[in-house]
């Protein structure tokens, strides 16, 4: 089955409009530089605040994500010398008070026999 149309003889200026190629012009790299910033400020400036939040957290946990132990710790220290090492003993004590919660959990209701390899104690 082959499909064909031809064009409307009688056409009206909006169909001819529509059919009418426009050749965009070719930017310098100043231009569109220009053109980018422009439309990256419009953007930003339709977003809601959560909206900006959670672009800027998906970005630089993405960047972050991407360094070395060490790189991570210098990048930390760039922010506040004693940040690292306060972030790590914060969670360091969250696994552990989270644990406690854990095994408090078992001794609430039940007697734990310490030694046993069925204990809650031993996962």
């Amino acid at each position: 089955m082959t499909y064909s149309q031809k064009a409307n003889p009688n056409a009206t200026n909006s169909e001819m409009d529509s059919k009418t190629i426009i050749k965009q012009p070719n930017l310098t790299n100043a231009q569109r530089s220009e053109l980018i910033e422009q439309y990256v400020e419009l953007i930003v400036d339709n977003m809601e605040t959560k909206d900006l939040m959670r672009y800027a957290i998906d970005g630089i946990t993405e960047y972050v994500d991407q360094l070395s132990d060490v790189e991570l710790r210098e990048e930390v220290g760039n922010y506040d010398e004693e940040l690292y090492d306060e972030l790590v003993d914060n969670i360091v004590s969250d696994d552990e008070e989270k644990e406690i919660e854990r095994l408090m959990e078992y001794t609430n209701d039940d007697i734990i026999v310490i030694d046993s390899p069925n204990s809650p104690l031993f996962p």
